[in-house]
């Protein structure tokens, strides 16, 4: 576009806004007046930028205590020590729902007819590193509300290839969803900025189901390039949950403030002390010092060391309220090392009773999560159809995916394997339904048929 042709468009375009001209995005992004369609999506920053400031021990409300005036001397240097709860809580909740990666399953009515093409998806997640992206997805997300996953897709000297890329405000990217009414995603935009001959530009990718627009703001107005979207899909996952501390930001900015007063105190006494009335100081050599003999003269003269105040009882009672509410009211079990030590020899049903809130967490999260995975796994199964793996188009669209979210602490096999062998033994189950609720082999049907050939071979 020349010079003449950016002012023309970008006098109509602020034309239109300040008459109330109704435009649509589509309408928008052609007449390349994308300050107006930002406007059209959905901004969270506010709330993006309070949950980055709390999660970031160095922004913390204790980082803000003044240092104490004295008079003649240099302010006295206050402690500012601040926690990293919200890191803590954080990771938790991540243990909890992706400690493990998410298992995937064929359930499709012909899984020999699916086999291939199940075998081609797990391949796709191994080579985009999907259970990685998934993990730094939710940690994001857990910390700043939202984070996205976005497909690239591009061509690799003819070969099409993809690479997710997790995206972020703390990375430096402003993400930009927009849902309808039924809360479906109609288009999403993320801002960024490059360093372009020794200039840093604005870019602000638009993406609907059919067209990806790629905009850079020129000296005039706004370049917009369009890229027809092969997928037929949004090709970028949208992460939005409650921050992971939600609720206990006060009660944490508390126990900062109380460890920071302690340490105020704990620094004042830290060196000894001494009380003396004036006689006895006057007979000491050096003033400043006491002396390995001091005697006293006066039947009122007095020496002694001074006693850093004991820690009370209140104090060391909000301490341990602090500590338990900040985790309960989060969700948070506490795997701290007393607490851990009388857990070492608990059962695997015993340690979820005890973790429970954790699981309570896990569960919410999953009216999150679930829909979210599911989601992308259409994405994928549409990426391969239409650009990886086309040769499989029609074994990809007879694939029915399952997936389910891992048990975040080690199961007890001996004893599973041992109930399953039971209820084999006893008619409950098949052979095959053994084998695959074991899973200890990457080609089951090979394992049922040597199974089978080795009892006919005893039976004869």
């Amino acid at each position: 576009m020349n010079l003449v042709e950016s002012i023309l468009n970008t006098l109509r375009n602020k034309t239109f806004n300040s008459l109330g001209v109704e435009r649509d995005l589509l309408q928008l992004i052609q007449d390349r007046d994308i300050s107006q369609a930002k406007s059209m999506f959905q901004n969270r920053d506010a709330e993006v930028s309070k949950a980055i400031l709390e999660y970031n021990p160095t922004t913390h409300d204790v980082m803000k205590r003044p240092d104490k005036p004295r008079k003649g001397k240099a302010p006295y240097k206050v402690e500012k020590l601040p926690r990293t709860r919200q890191r803590y809580i954080n990771e938790v909740e991540l243990f909890f729902l992706l400690g493990k990666p998410i298992k995937w399953k064929n359930n499709s009515d012909n899984t020999e007819e699916t086999d291939e093409a199940f075998k081609a998806f797990n391949e796709f997640l191994k080579d985009i590193r999907f259970d990685t992206a998934m993990r730094q997805g939710k940690r994001l997300a857990g910390a700043e509300t939202e984070s996205a996953k976005v497909y690239h897709i591009y061509n690799d000297n003819g070969v099409p290839k993809v690479k997710i890329l997790v995206i972020a405000k703390s990375k430096g990217y402003t993400l930009r969803p927009l849902f309808d009414q039924y809360e479906n995603m109609i288009a999403f935009g993320h801002g960024y900025y490059l360093n372009e001959n020794g200039k840093t530009i604005e870019h602000f990718d638009i993406e609907t189901p059919s067209c990806m627009y790629k905009c850079k703001r020129g000296s005039l107005g706004w370049d917009v390039g369009m890229i027809p979207n092969p997928t037929g899909k949004i090709n970028i996952i949208y992460n939005r949950q409650p921050k992971a501390w939600d609720g206990t930001q006060p009660r944490c900015d508390r126990e900062e403030f109380l460890d920071s007063r302690t340490g105020d105190t704990n620094n004042y006494f830290a060196d000894p002390k001494v009380k003396a009335t004036a006689d006895v100081i006057k007979s000491l050599a050096d003033p400043s010092t006491v002396g390995e003999v001091i005697q006293l003269q006066g039947k009122d003269s007095s020496i002694e060391y001074l006693a850093p105040p004991s820690y009370s009882d209140m104090k060391d009672s909000e301490k341990k309220d602090l500590n338990n509410s900040i985790l309960f009211d989060s969700f948070t079990p506490d795997f701290s090392f007393e607490n851990m030590k009388g857990m070492g020899t608990l059962s695997g049903e015993a340690l979820k009773r005890a973790m429970t809130l954790g699981y309570i967490k896990r569960d919410n999260l999953k009216e999150i999560y679930d829909i979210l995975v599911d989601r992308e796994k259409n994405l994928i199964l549409s990426i391969m159809m239409n650009v990886t793996h086309v040769h499989l188009r029609e074994e990809l669209s007879k694939l029915k995916i399952g997936h389910e979210f891992a048990e975040p602490f080690n199961e007890d096999k001996e004893r599973i394997w041992e109930s399953l062998g039971k209820l084999y033994k006893d008619g409950g189950i098949s052979l095959e339904t053994l084998i695959n609720m074991l899973a200890l082999t990457d080609s089951p049907e090979e394992e049922i048929n040597r199974i089978r050939k080795k009892i006919e071979k005893n039976d004869v």
